[in-house]
């Protein structure tokens, strides 16, 4: 006597890792943050974490949505845990405990509290939908 066969799970596969990643920090956007500063000591096992979060912090395009954000790095010798303080320009404080987080789970957070705030401009949207120019359609 079989049992009948259901699915369960998706069709799809995930991508893996490396492309939830890459998809996270393209939606980073530093517009409300006013200081981030990462602070962690490099004979702690989970400093790797903070290490490899800075990498996706400077990058240029991130960089760019906000010039006027500070990124500080506190390298400590005092075996404290590694952590990444975010000030927002309304006064407000988040701090990212990094010893039982990922990067991955750390961006999610990032992008669900503070990048979700950005408002898009409405002035390129505009420009989509609108008629083409001259100079438009030759290209």
């Amino acid at each position: 006597m079989a049992l009948p066969y259901t699915f369960q799970g998706t069709f799809t596969r995930s991508a893996g890792l490396y492309a939830a990643l890459g998809k996270q920090s393209k939606l980073l956007n530093l517009t409300p943050v006013k200081k981030i500063t990462f602070s962690f000591d490099p004979l702690e096992e989970k400093a790797i974490v903070v290490r490899r979060l800075l990498n996706f912090f400077y990058i240029e395009r991130v960089r760019e949505t906000n010039l006027n954000c500070m990124l500080k790095t506190n390298v400590l010798s005092t075996r404290a845990d590694p952590t990444v303080e975010v000030n927002l320009v309304d006064g407000r404080t988040l701090l990212f405990q990094a010893k039982h987080l990922e990067p991955l789970e750390i961006l999610t957070h990032f992008n669900k509290l503070v990048s979700s705030q950005v408002k898009l401009d409405v002035a390129t949207e505009k420009l989509s939908k609108g008629k083409l120019t001259k100079s438009q359609k030759k290209k």
